[in-house]
Parts: C-alpha cells; structure tokens; sequence
C-alpha cells in the first residue's frame, strides 16, 4: 500500500470515527432528555373505561337535601373527554315544594361536571298538577337540561299540552324555578281557559 492510499484510508477511518462519535453523543443526549421529561403521555382513544346497567344518580343541593335524580337503563363513561351516555335516561325533579317534574328520552349525554345534560330521541317533559296549574308535557326530540338552574332548552320544534290547550312552536324554554315556559317562535296553538272557581 502506498503513502497516498494509506493517507486516504486513514481520513476515512477518522471521519468514520467522528460520525460514530456524534451519532452516539446525540443518541446518548436524547435519551436522558426522554429520562428526565418521562414518558410522552398515551393519546386516549374514545373508548369507554367502564358501564353501568340500571344506573340511578342522585345530586344533592347546597343543603344537601336532593335535588334531581337521575336514572338510565345503561350509562357508559367516556375517559377521554369524561362525557357519559345513557340509555333510555329519566330525570326527576325532587324538590317538595314544587309540582312533580320528569323528563325521558331515547339517549342522552352529560358534560364531564354533570351540570349539563342532553336528551334526545322521543323527548317527553311532563309536570304534574299543582299551585294552581294544571298537568302540562311537552315534546320534542332534544332537549338540555341545566340542573344548577333547573332550566331546559330546545331549539327543536315542540308540542305542549297543558289541560285542555295545545301550543306548537320553534325553540323553548322552561325554568323550574319560577314556573315559567317560553316559545321562541312560530307559536300555534288553541288555548283553553281555566274553568271558572265559584
């Protein structure tokens, strides 16, 4: 082998060197980096974690009297965004001091701090007699529910019967609390009066 080709080899060993060296320095360096950070966190999937069949909940008030119930013939719980869906959910309002409240649907899904639930499919809200008022129910095919306020809301069409009066319309909502009931728009209806007390 002559002076030059021995010249050769000897640069190409060395930088052959130098790329092994680099290579297992930055392999070495971000190793530790992943060491000191941890694990990168698994991406969750939106798969339910776990079920429960003939769920009933109860939430309490400030006072820790209830305050509504809620019951489904099946609840599964989803971990990655915390929502849960229920079949065939009913939710009753508990509070003695008011006419009896419920309302059923197909399905429904509540928000991960369970202030919020949706119904929908065959949506029914009936309240019972009471204070005066007669039995009401009201249809339609979502509605939400907020149990902090005891307000529900649609934007659906709905129908209301209320003693011997019928209102369609576009949008709704209903406050537990004060008693009252809104149609947003394209109000029909027939309305009969209350009978007359002696």
């Amino acid at each position: 082998m002559n002076a030059r080709a021995w010249d050769r080899f000897a640069a190409l060993l060395s930088l052959l060197l130098l790329a092994v060296l680099a290579g297992g320095s930055y392999y070495l360096a971000e190793m530790s980096r992943r060491l000191a950070t941890g694990p990168a966190p698994a991406e969750l999937r939106h798969e339910p974690d776990y079920f429960v069949e003939r769920l009933v909940f109860t939430r309490v008030n400030a006072e820790g009297d209830p305050a509504f119930r809620l019951s489904a013939e099946r609840m599964v719980h989803y971990p990655d965004d915390r929502s849960t869906e229920y079949r065939n959910p009913e939710v009753v309002s508990l509070d003695p001091a008011k006419p009896l409240l419920r309302l059923v649907g197909d399905t429904g899904t509540s928000s991960a701090d369970g202030v919020e639930t949706h119904l929908r499919g065959n949506v029914v809200m009936t309240r019972a007699a009471g204070g005066g008022d007669p039995a009401m129910t009201v249809r339609t095919d979502h509605v939400v529910i907020y149990s902090d306020t005891e307000i529900a809301r649609t934007d659906r069409p709905v129908v209301i019967e209320r003693g011997g009066s019928t209102l369609t319309g576009v949008g709704m909502e209903f406050d537990n609390s004060a008693r009252s009931l809104t149609v947003d728009s394209r109000v029909r209806g027939t309305w009969q009066p209350a009978p007359k007390t002696r």
